[in-house]
């Protein structure tokens, strides 16, 4: 009877050691994708606050580009100033006169011209850093979803234990 019992005892803790021996590898698991989901946040939170500054830039820029695109529109008027004058000083015949707003006129011009290709080129990178921080932000919303299915599948295996 004695060992009948000793047996059942041993036969128990065997059973109850085992049982502990396998609940703490699913909790070293448990222990390590929490420690992963943690870092995901991290850099989660971290593309978030690039994405920030990113918007913060392309808002800059586009304040830019508005002052520029007004600057342009007061040169064009000033060329067109220039550009009447010579018509009126070509009918009555004052050709110099004509020859310096002429001139005049062709340097603001240039001014012009290399003002709009500045205006378009701060529009291209406008426009690039906005599909980087739409791939940004994409890739941030892949990630949180990732983080999500990892969060519900540690919670069902902790569930478990």
């Amino acid at each position: 009877m004695k060992t009948t019992t000793s047996l059942l005892l041993t036969g128990l803790l065997s059973l109850i050691a085992g049982a502990a021996f396998a609940q703490t590898n699913p909790v070293a698991q448990v222990h390590q994708d929490n420690a992963q989901i943690h870092q995901d946040s991290k850099e989660i939170h971290q593309e978030s606050r690039e994405i920030r500054h990113d918007n913060a830039v392309i808002a800059a820029k586009k304040t830019d580009v508005a002052v520029g695109k007004q600057q342009l529109q007061v040169e064009r008027g000033q060329r067109n100033a220039l550009q009447r004058t010579e018509n009126a000083d070509l009918r009555k015949g004052d050709i110099a006169g004509a020859q310096q707003a002429d001139q005049a006129r062709r340097a603001e011009q240039g001014s012009i011209k290399a003002q709009k290709q500045a205006i378009h080129h701060d529009e291209k990178v406008i426009a690039h850093k906005a599909a980087d921080k739409h791939q940004d932000v994409v890739a941030r919303h892949d990630e949180k979803v990732e983080r999500h299915v990892d969060v519900a599948k540690r919670d069902k295996d902790s569930a478990k234990i």
